[in-house]
């Protein structure tokens, strides 16, 4: 034996092998032991490992005067030492009677009582521990059989106790905090927290807070929607304010309870945030209606987290932190408002715009039907009531019929009356409050975006969406508002009123009308009325845009390759073709309609009256009926743009009226026969068309065409007698300022009724001789 525990190896093997307490027992064996383990300094290292499984350092420079201080409560509340050997040495001696009893207890399974006032029972004063003591010894008893490993079956055996030892502990402690709870005991609740959190228990501490403090069911009202499905504004104000004095009021239990202890409140406050608040209502609420999702956010950014109290629990970021949890939560949301927004308002404009146009094939439907009936009604035969299909479907059939007389007159009055109606709904193929409904919808959704700009000025908080993002998803609305109003309502409403007025034919229809009634071509002047809605249109897009866009900075109007610019002009392009287009031939149908009144009222002998020597008929010397009727006419219709576009495309188009109208007047007096006479009535009526040109049309570039126009007259005033003169006129071509060749100005002349009277002369005069003075030899 001696020569064994002379050998340093073999002592320090078993001394390894050892417990604690089995190890200071076999350190003071005897003096050769002892001496062995310390001089070596194994003995410094088995309780330097010994304390190592409870994060205990050997430290010699460290001083710990409060060493000899320290009780089973508190033994293990230092990190470092300088004398390991000491340090295990009291946490056995302080430790051993509860060590000891633990032993003794027979915790077979979890269920089993234990007398915990007996347990904790101090060894000398017999009086009971606090709370806090009772669960420091309990943890210290942990520690101490964590690094006491030596004897793998009493540590085991020991581990099973201390576990079960704690956890029916913490049982009762549960309890006892239910019970204070119960009770609003918060200072007891306190002191409770404080020894279960020392028992490493704070995820159970949480779980029952939650359990104690759930959210109520029936919190929410059951929507904050009117039967419209729109945003309750002062509904969303209560439940926010209502969510302010929940939390506000959980904030101050947690306060109380907790303090500084464990940061419950955020772990509180995050699932309610989530499954409660957002996941449980306000996503259904903002599924209901896409459109309040910015509200709803805004008011929980900007309305729910200013208006909460401090938290001490939480700590200085608890503010922060809530807004991070709100844009963690609400972040799909915001993703899908964005998303489903644009698309939104696309289709719902789309929808609108196709309840528009069901509305008005309703009416022409109607109208159809009551002509019908009343043709029905003034031509009640059979034979009408078994074509109805045929009269409503076959217009442009009309006039090539072969039915009998009775059958053309109605499906001619059918025709009429359906045309004219359609001509005069033309101004309704583009509805300015259509537009404007939908220009202020997309203003809506704009205005709905500025809830953001509040929120991105927030410090400290990662923001979900960020200011050029935002304004990208404006820059995109508006170009979707350019393309729903272009391509759905203002382009296929042009299409259809010119290709209506295209169809317009005088010559057919205005046969059923009295002549001395047409005061104006009623489809041009639908179609201005059309080219000014479409104006307001543009007008109404251009305030928008500078408004919304431009001064908010969001769009760069002089910046040609930005989309939002680029989708402007298109439109505009579109709208300045159309408007082109549309004048071009309502420019035709005007002049259509001014030859059907040369056609109609100017009469054969207007200018070569036959009964000018009848004293008994009066002379009326003044303009034609036919010059009357046309200024008339032209007068109605040059004004019909002023104000409605720019003055350039005005004065082009007057000046189209102006130069079509001259050509129409020569082609008129080219086709009559004038005589002496009838020069002073033909001259009336030019200088009318003059007096129209210079004083109500007033473009000066024409002016000349029309000067020229009366010198023509003169052609007629000159007496057959001097024949001669007239050749000289014609010749004169100074006299015409240039706008008629010697050709044009022949044929004029060759309009007199006299003209087989003076060919010889005017002939000569104009080659030098007649052709009865040729020959052939």
């Amino acid at each position: 034996m001696a020569a064994l525990i002379s050998t340093p190896n073999i002592v320090f093997s078993i001394a390894g092998a050892l417990p604690i307490a089995t190890y200071l027992e076999f350190l003071h064996t005897n003096k050769q032991i002892r001496d062995t383990l310390i001089s070596e300094g194994f003995n410094d290292k088995y309780f330097t490992d010994r304390l190592k499984p409870v994060h205990i350092i050997n430290d010699p420079s460290f001083q710990d005067d409060l060493l000899f201080h320290y009780n089973a409560t508190n033994v293990f509340h230092f990190r470092r030492t300088n004398n390991p050997m000491s340090c295990c040495l009291n946490s056995y001696k302080y430790l051993r009677w509860y060590l000891t009893k633990l032993n003794s207890l027979e915790l077979t399974h979890d269920d089993v009582e234990i007398d915990f006032d007996a347990f904790f029972k101090d060894q000398h004063t017999k009086v009971n521990r606090s709370l806090q003591d009772k669960t420091n010894i309990l943890v210290n008893l942990k520690k101490f059989i964590a690094m006491d490993t030596a004897n793998v079956e009493w540590n085991r055996k020991m581990n099973v106790k201390i576990a079960r030892l704690i956890k029916g502990y913490t049982k009762v402690l549960f309890q006892d905090l239910q019970d204070a709870f119960a009770n609003e005991e918060y200072s007891v609740v306190s002191l409770i927290v404080e020894g279960l959190n020392n028992l490493d228990q704070e995820e159970l501490i949480v779980e029952f807070f939650k359990q104690e403090n759930k959210f109520p069911l029936d919190f929410f009202p059951p929507t904050i929607l009117d039967s419209a499905g729109e945003l309750v504004k002062e509904s969303l104000d209560d439940v926010t304010d209502d969510l302010i004095k929940f939390i506000n009021e959980k904030s101050k239990i947690i306060d109380s309870c907790f303090g500084l202890q464990l940061p419950v409140m955020l772990m509180y406050v995050e699932p309610v945030i989530q499954k409660n608040i957002i996941e449980g209502f306000f996503s259904k609420e903002c599924g209901k209606n896409v459109r309040i999702t910015p509200f709803v956010y805004d008011s929980l950014m900007a309305r729910l987290v200013p208006g909460l109290n401090e938290s001490l629990n939480a700590g200085d970021r608890y503010k922060t932190l809530l807004r991070t949890f709100i844009n963690l939560y609400f972040e799909p949301l915001l993703v899908q408002f964005f998303n489903d927004d644009i698309a939104n308002f696309e289709s719902e404009s789309i929808q609108e715009i196709h309840n528009f146009e069901k509305h008005i094939r309703e009416q022409e439907e109607q109208e159809k039907d009551t002509i019908y009936k009343n043709l029905l009604t003034e031509y009640n035969n059979d034979q009408v009531k078994t074509n109805k299909f045929e009269l409503l479907t076959n217009f442009t059939k009309i006039f090539n019929s072969k039915k009998d007389q009775t059958q053309q007159e109605i499906t001619l009055k059918l025709n009429f009356e359906v045309l004219n109606k359609n001509l005069k709904n033309l101004k309704t193929f583009i509805n300015f409050e259509l537009s404007y409904k939908i220009i202020e919808s997309c203003r809506s959704r704009i205005q709905n975006y500025s809830t953001f700009n509040s929120i991105l000025q927030i410090p400290g908080v990662t923001q979900i969406i960020t200011q050029a993002q935002l304004n990208s998803q404006i820059e995109q609305l508006f170009v979707k508002l350019l393309h729903v109003l272009s391509m759905n309502h203002v382009k296929p409403g042009f299409e259809k009123a010119m290709d209506l007025l295209s169809k317009y034919d005088p010559n057919e229809f205005k046969s059923l009308e009295s002549i001395e009634h047409i005061n104006t071509v009623e489809p041009l002047v639908k179609f201005t009325e059309l080219i000014n809605i479409g104006d307001l249109i543009q007008q109404m897009l251009e305030i928008f845009f500078n408004n919304e866009l431009v001064l908010a900075k969001i769009t760069p109007k002089d910046e040609f390759l930005n989309p939002v610019n680029q989708a402007k002009k298109t439109f505009e392009s579109m709208l300045d073709n159309f408007v082109a287009k549309g004048l071009n031939l309502g420019i035709d149908k005007l002049m259509d309609e001014i030859e059907f009144i040369f056609n109609a009222l100017q009469l054969i002998n207007d200018f070569n009256p036959k009964h000018m020597g009848n004293s008994n008929i009066p002379v009326n010397f003044g303009p034609t009926k036919c010059a009357v009727k046309t200024v008339e006419l032209l007068s109605n219709h040059i004004n019909l743009l002023n104000g409605s576009t720019e003055k350039g495309i005005i004065d082009v188009f007057q000046q189209e009226i102006g130069e079509r109208f001259f050509q129409i007047i020569v082609k008129n007096i080219k086709k009559r026969q004038v005589s002496t006479d009838g020069a002073i009535i033909l001259i009336s009526d030019l200088n009318l068309y003059y007096d129209f040109i210079t004083l109500t049309l007033r473009q000066k570039n024409i002016t000349p065409f029309f000067i020229a126009l009366k010198e023509v007259g003169q052609l007629y005033l000159i007496d057959t007698r001097d024949s001669k003169e007239l050749g000289k006129l014609v010749m004169d071509l100074t006299k015409f300022n240039g706008i008629f060749k010697q050709e044009e100005i022949y044929e004029f002349v060759q309009r007199r009724s006299d003209w087989t009277k003076i060919k010889k002369d005017v002939e000569r005069v104009m080659y030098g001789l007649g052709l009865t003075d040729c020959s052939i030899m």
